[in-house]
């Protein structure tokens, strides 16, 4: 009955994993088909992408180790041809708080970079520079970014189906 209930719990916990990853790579596409719309070239960057073959290979840990492991998801290059990287989270709730230490480690090796948050609630898509987060521990609506131009119309239509597919409405 122990091994039976052990089972169980392990199914949820790959359950809940893959249920997550989904809801962030749904964020992912979102961020990156919005940001296309608005006229940025944007190129997934981060570890799962580049360097796929890696993750079969064991990696002892070190400085290098969590830079690659914590690589951004894009680099995206803007209307003036300049280039930045953003991570992209997915949050219910809009809030990174519970994310403090994995925000520090990007932060140690990328923290020029952009995060942006996508949530269920207003504003859906909230962004800092990760160096900026970790010191103030804000975020700002993505149509107040100066890099990342957005419109509010495109936000507005992206805003429309992160409420379809995380809220269901």
């Amino acid at each position: 009955m122990f091994e039976e209930r052990i089972n169980i719990l392990k199914k949820q916990k790959d359950w809940a994993w893959s249920y997550n990853k989904l809801k962030g790579s749904m964020a992912e596409c979102i961020v990156e088909q919005m940001l296309r719309d608005a006229g940025h070239q944007v190129y997934r960057f981060g570890y799962e992408m580049v360097l796929q073959h890696l993750k079969e290979v064991k990696l002892k840990d070190n400085y290098v180790k969590q830079l690659i492991s914590s690589m951004p998801d894009f680099i995206i290059v803007n209307e003036n041809g300049y280039p930045d990287f953003i991570e992209v989270k997915y949050r219910k709730d809009g809030k990174l708080n519970k994310d403090k230490r994995k925000i520090e480690i990007l932060g140690e090796g990328w923290g020029k970079s952009r995060i942006l948050v996508v949530s269920n609630k207003e504003p859906y898509f909230q962004i800092s520079r990760v160096e900026n987060f970790l010191k103030t521990g804000k975020l700002y609506p993505l149509e107040k970014d100066i890099f990342i131009k957005v419109n509010k119309e495109i936000i507005k239509r992206y805003s429309d189906i992160v409420k379809k597919y995380f809220e269901g409405k």
